[in-house]
């Protein structure tokens, strides 16, 4: 259908909505949204909404920026709505005096650099208080141990759990999840490894391979083993002519050719095509990988390799970068860790426990947005709260901005990353309201943008 559009001076229907979200966000204790706790500004956001369109749009840039600054360092929704608020109070003020919003914005902006550079300067390393200050955001001080615990252990993955208690799990190796196809299970050591790409399903194709081996142990790794060669291969393991154990690559797409990649690294051999670097018949013993052990269990096996080679390096060195970029979503980066857990040859795992699905869920974000603050602190270091008493004031704008920030946070110690994305994002956000000067929105929705729009959908982007 046709769009109407229209215009008006929408600052104040802005601010309106930003204080809307700010206000639910700064309670104390958490937001039950439809039956389930929320931590998500955005899932807040959605449900605040109602008819008045720049009413709608002021919650929408709120929970955009404080969204942001939750993602990346795992808490300060509260800490952000609250800065956001005094922020937004301290400019209305300003500017129902005469002052002008231009000449406001520029001051904020100073004001912003100038904290965010003492901030930056003034960070120290993380103490052993840092059992506490995750302790704030998992609510109890077992899960934030866990926390702590398996971070100076490896890269910490958080899973589901089927258990009522949530507990600590730490795998030493790279666990391959799936049960083996071929040869019992129990644990072997120094076996070759054999990484292939492809399915195997022709056993002349790797007879030759078995004839060199001859009795040493064998582990094969491969997209499938199939047909003739399946048969063949467990035929022979029964009869303990040979001492091979077979496992299919778990997972699907560009993640199995990554697990293949990793598994290659961490043994120091190749991935096998059937054609480069030569074909199976070829294949000789030096050219697979060594393993020092590995453990087959009924649901997963791990292979425990040499750690110490530049290939395992450079490859969790390339998947930190794809970890640190904004555009990787929040999935694709736990899968990332995991994989990074197994390169470095020790997987801590919290496993999040609950006696019903929603506990289990609320404990698994829980723990999730805990992690992520403390390995922010631990990357970037922590500041005191009384040091920013020491921030060089000398604008209105720089002392009312750092009085908010102190009184924004109850905890002693705050990572100074948190402090730096609230004063980007929320200086931003603000620093836009005052230069805002129209609003413009589509009055012409139908029913089914205004279902889009309930699910936080940008009906203005998506129709273009």
């Amino acid at each position: 259908m046709i769009r109407k559009i229209k215009f008006e001076d929408g600052r104040k229907k802005l601010a309106e909505g930003i204080f809307s979200l700010c206000r639910v966000l700064t309670l104390e204790g958490q937001v039950l949204v439809n039956g389930t706790f929320s931590f998500s500004a955005a899932e807040v956001a959605g449900k605040l909404e109602g008819t008045d369109l720049y009413f709608n749009q002021g919650i929408r840039l709120a929970a955009a920026a404080i969204s942001e600054i939750n993602q990346a360092a795992g808490c300060g929704t509260g800490e952000s709505a609250h800065l956001t608020a005094e922020l937004l109070a301290y400019c209305e003020r300003k500017s129902a005096s005469g002052i002008s919003p231009v000449l406001l914005a520029r001051e904020l902006k100073a004001a912003a650099k100038t904290l965010e550079a003492f901030v930056r300067e003034n960070a120290i390393p993380l103490s052993d208080a840092g059992v506490d200050l995750v302790e704030a955001i998992t609510n109890d001080r077992e899960t934030a141990k866990m926390v702590v615990d398996g971070s100076a252990v490896g890269e910490v993955v958080v899973k589901d759990s089927m258990f009522g208690e949530t507990r600590l799990e730490i795998t030493r190796g790279m666990r391959l999840d799936g049960g083996l196809i071929v040869g019992a299970e129990g644990t072997v050591s120094d076996a070759l490894v054999l990484i292939v790409k492809n399915p195997i399903t022709s056993f002349s194709s790797i007879y030759p391979l078995l004839q060199k081996t001859e009795q040493q142990n064998l582990f094969i790794l491969a997209d499938g083993i199939e047909g003739e060669a399946l048969t063949l291969l467990n035929t022979n393991v029964k009869q303990n002519r040979i001492h091979v154990r077979a496992m299919k690559a778990p997972g699907i797409g560009r993640r199995k050719e990554d697990l293949l990649e990793d598994a290659a690294a961490y043994t120091d051999t190749m991935v096998f095509d059937g054609i480069y670097p030569c074909r199976m018949e070829e294949v000789s013993p030096a050219m697979l990988g060594r393993a020092k052990v590995v453990t087959a269990a009924g649901s997963y096996t791990i292979i425990k390799g040499n750690t110490d080679n530049s290939r395992i390096c450079s490859r969790i060195k390339a998947i930190e970068e794809r970890v640190r970029d904004p555009k990787t979503n929040y999935y694709d980066k736990q899968k990332l860790r995991e994989r990074i857990a197994g390169l470095m040859g020790c997987a801590p795992v919290i496993y999040a426990g609950g006696y019903t699905t929603a506990e289990a869920k609320e404990e698994k974000r829980r723990i999730e947005s805990a992690l992520a603050y403390y390995q922010t602190m631990k990357q970037y270091g922590v500041l005191k709260k009384e040091d920013l008493n020491s921030v060089p004031i000398g604008t209105e704008a720089e002392r009312f901005l750092t009085e908010s920030m102190k009184q924004s946070f109850k905890k002693e110690e705050i990572s100074a990353y948190l402090l730096i994305l609230m004063i980007q994002k929320i200086c931003g956000l603000i620093v836009m309201w005052l230069t805002t000067g129209a609003v413009m929105v589509s009055t012409g929705y139908d029913r089914e943008d205004l279902e889009l729009i309930k699910s936080g959908v940008d009906i203005e982007r998506l129709r273009g």
